[in-house]
């Protein structure tokens, strides 16, 4: 299971609702601390925990600056591209979908990359 801090997750044997505070090693193995009511942390094991609802974080100004140039570097590259499979003689049809494949992919994968969220497996 991935979990990452913030996530909203259910505990099995008493259908309590917390959120996940951190991961923290104990001599019969890793711990998944729940933030409880009252910002009380309860120790749980992963295999008694089901994930309700993912967290997230909302956008800033530094991370839509970082996904504004992620995407002009996915433009820079499908032009590139695009210019390279048009010298081989390839038609119209080919090159927009390199160009298309060349955006989504090095803008996608930048954006992955960087700006998700670290999601720790337990």
């Amino acid at each position: 299971m991935l979990l990452a801090i913030g996530d909203v997750v259910r505990i099995r044997s008493t259908k309590a609702l917390g959120t996940v505070a951190g991961v923290a090693s104990h001599r019969v193995g890793n711990v998944v601390d729940v933030q409880m009511n009252g910002n009380t942390l309860r120790p749980v094991r992963p295999q008694d925990i089901e994930l309700v609802a993912r967290g997230f974080k909302p956008m800033t100004a530094g991370r839509a600056v970082a996904t504004l140039l992620f995407f002009l570097l996915g433009i820079a590259s499908a032009v590139a591209n695009c210019v390279y499979v048009r010298d081989l003689g390839a038609n119209w049809a080919m090159v927009t979908f390199v160009a298309f494949t060349s955006v989504t992919a090095v803008t996608g994968g930048l954006i992955n990359l960087f700006n998700r969220p670290r999601r720790v497996h337990i």
